[in-house]
């Protein structure tokens, strides 16, 4: 069983890989990425399209998806058994297929820790108005 201490540390390391992530996918950083997230990741976008890993990060690198900006809200994390739930609003600015799109959405990402390390396993966002 974890300690408060060792669970308030995981949630801030997980919010930092979180961060992270966001940050590799405006660099159009597919390796960096790919080293975020799980083999066996589900990816569901608001749209209802869903990605595994390697469709995930075949998109952000071959740039068919550019994230262009990604700004982040109301973000929490929060333990749940041997994963982190992290919930909360993100705003981006996205060029998919041609096409530019402003993009704001409320999502939830589970992490969970294989090999020592928190990877994202399963993301899904439903599309808010503002």
């Amino acid at each position: 069983m974890m300690t408060p201490a060792e669970i308030k540390a995981l949630e801030q390391l997980v919010l930092q890989l979180d961060e992270q992530r966001c940050k590799v996918l405006v660099a159009k950083d597919g390796p960096g990425l790919a080293a975020l997230i799980d083999a066996g990741l589900t990816y569901t976008h608001a749209s209802g399209r869903r990605d595994t890993k390697e469709s995930y990060v075949d998109s952000v690198a071959t740039k068919r998806v550019q994230y262009l900006q990604i700004d982040r809200e109301e973000v929490t994390a929060r333990v749940a058994g041997t994963s982190v739930i992290v919930e909360g609003k993100v705003r981006m600015k996205v060029h998919s297929d041609g096409v530019d799109k402003n993009l704001y959405n409320r999502y939830l990402g589970v992490w969970t820790t294989t090999s020592g390390k928190p990877l994202l396993t399963a993301w899904a966002s439903t599309k808010l108005e503002g």
